[in-house]
């Protein structure tokens, strides 16, 4: 029987060693996802479709996946760092979702101590109603959200991500009153949907690869994608006359103690997952867009990002 610590010490011998190898890269015996959130959401999704596929590829034998969920993946980046400061073995997934909950909660752990490997994905969000309501079409929502009596819970992902910031700047764009909209944050776009299907909520926000299952059942009814175009055979919102457009993002970081070889080790596993066969495959059939960045480029991005998360909850006055 294999000692479980040989597996680990064997898994960052060789991780050590591929940044000199460069040519030469071996299969990791195991590899941890730390995934920020509880199951069934984007980020859950994003993780095991990456573990899918280093798997299928044969760039990893075992995966471990780890989901510690809340707070928008604030709770989950503080446990990462903590448990994990120097783990050659361990990554991340996360994206736009936590830079917003960073903006909005101020934690003590913030991305800078985290490392930025690559970005894998984007993906665009969606606005739905439940099947019965009278909202029927984009028009009908872009009407209501300007009318000044017109009151909505509405569900979304955490509390200052992506579905959140998308409410505030439709708002603004519709010029619609934000004390007549409450906020119900979930943990994924399955309970977001049972929101709306039990009278929680009355307008839903998620990623279109979370309400596509209730899409096609006819249980809920999406209005509208968050795209500058049309996607998916929806219409986008400034189709409607709600001028706007966000993009979601996910990416992989690892623990900020890494040396330099275990760094460029992590960054070549997750360029040859992110070229392979298997995960395009697993890009289409989610309905993502591939957007691999790494290196230098993807630590800007993520810079960059996340003064607009800041800019975006300072200036909607988005509250947890």
């Amino acid at each position: 029987m294999v000692d479980r610590r040989h597996v680990l010490l064997g898994a960052a011998a060789a991780l050590c060693g591929a940044g000199a190898r460069a040519q030469k890269f071996e299969t990791l015996p195991e590899l941890r996802i730390v995934i920020p959130a509880n199951p069934g959401g984007g980020w859950d999704q994003t993780g095991r479709a990456l573990g899918t596929a280093m798997q299928t590829a044969k760039l990893v034998d075992r995966i471990q996946y780890e989901n510690i969920g809340g707070k928008a993946g604030t709770l989950g980046l503080a446990q990462f760092v903590e448990r994990y400061p120097s783990a050659p073995n361990t990554l991340m997934v996360a994206g736009m979702v936590l830079l917003g909950g960073i903006a909005l909660q101020r934690p003590k752990v913030d991305l800078s101590q985290v490392n930025p490997i690559a970005g894998l994905t984007s993906d665009f969000m969606v606005v739905a109603v439940p099947a019965a309501s009278p909202i029927r079409t984009l028009k009908d929502l872009a009407a209501r959200l300007a009318l000044p009596d017109f009151k909505a819970t509405v569900v979304g992902g955490s509390a200052g991500g992506v579905d959140h910031m998308l409410l505030g700047m439709m708002l603004r764009a519709s010029r619609g009153n934000p004390d007549n909209f409450s906020y119900l944050p979930t943990s994924s776009g399955g309970d977001a949907v049972r929101a709306l299907t039990e009278g929680k909520a009355q307008l839903g926000i998620s990623g279109y690869s979370e309400f596509r299952g209730a899409m096609a059942s006819g249980t809920i009814r999406v209005l509208a994608v968050s795209s500058r175009r049309g996607r998916y055979g929806l219409p986008a919102l400034r189709e409607g006359g709600i001028d706007t457009e966000l993009a979601n993002w996910r990416g992989v970081f690892a623990p900020s103690g890494l040396n330099e070889g275990q760094t460029q080790a992590m960054a070549s596993l997750l360029e040859r997952v992110a070229r392979s066969n298997e995960w395009a495959d697993l890009v289409r059939r989610n309905d993502w867009l591939s957007t691999y960045r790494s290196g230098s480029d993807f630590r800007s991005f993520v810079e960059s990002e996340m003064t607009t998360a800041r800019v975006v909850v300072h200036m909607l006055k988005l509250k947890a």
